[in-house]
């Protein structure tokens, strides 16, 4: 069941509930979902060096030799370019509830996907949700952290509440909990 206006509301106001830091104002809830905002970290893959003719898409690739990671309010995402960027918001879903992310449709009508795959969050989920971004469209697009809402968070209630030890987060192979970095320092 797709959680509508009202549940949205109720799930936020309880206890050991759907949290969002910042929190999100009730003007960005809409009929079926949340509007985030973006962030202020931006990470983008650095240009391989000439001698690298390819690499495998592994967890090595998403270590800090691959990536330039930058702070700012604004990013220009070019044509042709992919960034990583993130939500504003941290995002904490309990364990009775999944989200989905996806873009926004102004944002798709300038060529810009905000969310390329992956667009499910798990149960026990606590972080700021990484946005795959990319430029399809003929010119660069100014992202400005804590005002554009590239994204929207649609929210599922679960059959069954998710048991304790198979939350996300609770495997070490959960690798995306509680990782301050849009790339993965430890891999």
């Amino acid at each position: 069941m797709i959680l509508a206006k009202r549940e949205l509301l109720e799930a936020i106001g309880r206890k050991n509930g759907l949290r969002f830091d910042p929190p999100v104002p009730e003007e960005e809830i809409d009929q079926v979902s949340i509007d985030l905002r973006l962030g202020i970290r931006f990470s983008y893959l650095k240009k391989l060096p000439a001698c690298v003719a390819s690499v495998y898409v592994d967890h090595s690739l998403m270590n800090g030799d691959y990536w330039e990671e930058v702070i700012q309010e604004e990013y220009s995402l070019k044509s042709g370019e992919f960034v990583l960027a993130e939500t504003l918001e941290k995002v904490t879903l309990p364990a009775n509830l999944v989200g989905f992310v996806e873009g926004r449709s102004t944002w798709a009508r300038v060529g810009v996907t905000v969310h390329v795959t992956a667009p499910k969050i798990d149960p026990g989920f606590s972080n700021h949700i990484r946005l795959e971004m990319a430029n399809l469209g003929p010119f660069p697009i100014r992202l400005r952290a804590k005002i554009d809402k590239p994204c929207q968070l649609i929210l599922f209630r679960t059959t069954s509440t998710i048991p304790k030890g198979d939350l996300y987060g609770a495997k070490s192979t959960d690798v995306y909990q509680f990782v301050d970095s849009a790339i993965l320092s430890k891999h």
